[in-house]
């Protein structure tokens, strides 16, 4: 562990300061802001967000704007069945009540490793009875438009990068909560691999010593273990040990960062220790793909831009890329928190889907009459 005192007193005159970061995102998102090919103006997407806890539903116009939203608990529908009947059921009661005459493409955000070739899903956890469902043939049989199946994080990522106006340049967004996820939008593209395991990060090992944290996935010295939630927990427990502190029993990752705010040098250093971390990573994918720019979304931000932990965090990630990166990777890779928080899922499925739909020749709508 790195527990340098130098880097403890800087920290502390960071947290010091007042916040000098404004969150800027205009909610009212441009044909334009999404980097997309206007083909139709009056243009209805359906996006379908479906998480371990929540499946968000959004009715998505041609500027990107959400029309309609509507979330529900995942347990509540708990079958793909029941999630795409509940989500159909949606969008026919909104374009009934408004007079929207058709939607134009659906697309489904889910999380795991998914078969991009098939849209099937071949691991998941939190998420009982959609592996191995042929996802996009089930679109499909239920709706008369094209249909698109996406991983959650690549989603998240299109949609970003639409609002950055990026076009054909290259954005990594990871993903930090429960586990680490990371989305890829390469050459203005989603990528997923052809497998559907491009930017499983969280596996990327960063520890290969005998001592390696062990990882869910079996394996040991995962980035997941050390970075996402249960790690960080982890690693603060282990250091109060050490430091003969007492720890509350249900400390989290939330609580962790207000005892920083309030100038804990042990939370301090973790904070900071889990940005070298995520630096390495990002590290990593800078030297592979060379992305423009890497965001950082999720509740493992500490706050993210509106919080001073959330601005030490941040700095932690960008001073650890910059150690262990060439001076050109580092120098032009533009590294900063992702802006559309949990509407990113949602608004990029219906994105994804409009992407595909601009690929392709033949326009076919699905009404509700």
């Amino acid at each position: 562990m790195l527990f340098l005192g130098s880097s403890i007193e800087l920290s502390l005159k960071i947290l010091r300061k007042p916040a000098t970061f404004a969150f800027m995102f205009k909610s009212e998102l441009s044909a334009n802001d999404l980097g997309q090919n206007v083909s139709d103006r009056n243009a209805l997407y359906l996006g379908i967000d479906v998480g371990g806890t929540e499946v968000k539903l959004g009715l998505i116009d041609s500027d990107g704007e959400i029309l309609a939203l509507k979330q529900t608990a995942t347990s509540d529908l708990v079958s793909p069945e029941n999630v795409l009947a509940f989500a159909i059921d949606f969008a026919r009661y909104h374009c009934e009540k408004n007079g929207w005459q058709s939607i134009s493409a659906v697309g489904l955000a889910v999380p795991g490793v998914l078969d991009t070739r098939k849209s099937i899903i071949r691991e998941v956890v939190n998420l009982d009875g959609w592996l191995g469902v042929p996802l996009k043939d089930m679109l499909s049989q239920r709706i008369s438009c094209p249909a698109t199946v996406v991983n959650d994080a690549n989603a998240a990522a299109f949609a970003e990068h639409g609002v950055r106006k990026l076009n054909d340049r290259s954005l990594a967004m990871l993903t930090l909560g429960t586990g680490v996820g990371c989305g890829l939008v390469v050459d203005g593209k989603p990528c997923g691999g052809d497998f559907g395991c491009a930017g499983e990060l969280g596996h990327v090992a960063i520890d290969f010593s005998d001592s390696a944290l062990p990882c869910g996935c079996g394996s040991c010295g995962h980035l997941e273990s050390y970075a996402g939630a249960g790690g960080v927990v982890g690693r603060m427990r282990v250091a109060c040990l050490a430091a003969n502190q007492q720890i509350d029993s249900a400390l989290t990752p939330r609580g962790i960062a207000e005892r920083a705010e309030s100038g804990d040098k042990i939370a301090i250093h973790i904070v900071i220790e889990t940005g070298m971390y995520i630096g390495r990573a990002i590290g990593m994918v800078g030297q592979v793909i060379n992305p423009a720019v890497v965001l950082l979304g999720g509740a493992m931000t500490f706050g993210g831009e509106a919080s001073k932990v959330g601005q030490l965090f941040l700095q932690a990630v960008r001073e650890s890329v910059q150690q262990t990166t060439l001076v050109q990777v580092s120098g032009n890779m533009q590294i900063e928190f992702a802006r559309l928080g949990n509407r990113a899922g949602v608004i990029g499925a219906a994105m994804v889907a409009r992407h595909h739909l601009d690929l392709s020749p033949e326009r076919t709508y699905h009404t509700f009459s």
